[in-house]
């Protein structure tokens, strides 16, 4: 799993996008499905921590895509047989896309990102998207679990509970998690302006970045030189 760490960030971020567009490509549900769940069993053989929580969004999510599908080819006039086909298959592209964009997130820090893109010499507005939008993901998902936490504190039971009652609650926790995503967003760019960021800087980098990312320099030891 460090070996997934240490791999640079754009050949993850290179290897997500294939994924995506595989996905994307199948034909039908057939395939769509099986290459889905080879997805997240690839997840789960490397070790990308936070495995759990992904496969409960990912059911939810799958749930609310169908859902929402069915009822929009309901109103189209398409039969539930040609329509189940069709939900199935695009749930199943979403769920591949979001496990390949999982494990960029879960395997990379907000160091190495950075590290990566100034070693690939990228304007410093394309660094501070890419490390912001990575970085903060994470931050939120675990903002989002805590209000998880503070609900069943106040007795509101978020687990045993049916699937529609499950979603009202997920819905429940957006607005929390919005002000909290607006309030670390002003921390940031608060952080930003006191460290002087200036998009016409340049950066340098402190680690080796190539195929794999090495966390410092190579040096020698004094006492080899005398």
């Amino acid at each position: 799993m460090s070996q997934m760490h240490d791999l640079n960030f754009f050949v993850k971020l290179a290897l997500a996008f294939a994924v995506m567009a595989v996905a994307w490509l199948v034909p039908g549900w057939r395939f769509g499905v099986p290459f889905a769940v080879l997805c997240v069993l690839v997840l789960w053989a490397i070790g990308v921590p936070g495995l759990r929580g992904y496969v409960k969004g990912a059911l939810l999510l799958t749930a609310m895509v169908m859902a929402s599908w069915l009822v929009n080819l309901f109103f189209q006039g398409v039969g539930i047989g040609d329509a189940l086909p069709v939900a199935a298959a695009m749930a199943a592209r979403l769920i591949a896309t979001t496990a390949a964009f999982y494990f960029v997130m879960e395997t990379s820090s907000p160091g190495s990102i950075l590290a990566a893109a100034s070693a690939a010499r990228l304007p410093p507005i394309a660094t501070l998207v890419l490390s912001l939008t990575f970085g903060i993901i994470p931050m939120l998902r675990d903002d989002f679990e805590r209000i998880a936490d503070a609900q069943r504190a106040r007795g509101m039971e978020v687990d045993d509970v049916a699937l529609p009652t499950k979603l009202r609650f997920a819905l429940a926790r957006g607005v929390p998690l919005l002000v909290q995503a607006i309030r670390m967003a002003h921390a940031i760019s608060f952080s930003l302006a006191i460290y002087g960021f200036d998009l016409k800087r340049n950066r340098t980098t402190w680690r080796n970045v190539g195929l794999m990312v090495e966390p410092r320099f190579p040096w020698k030891d004094t006492n080899d030189e005398t």
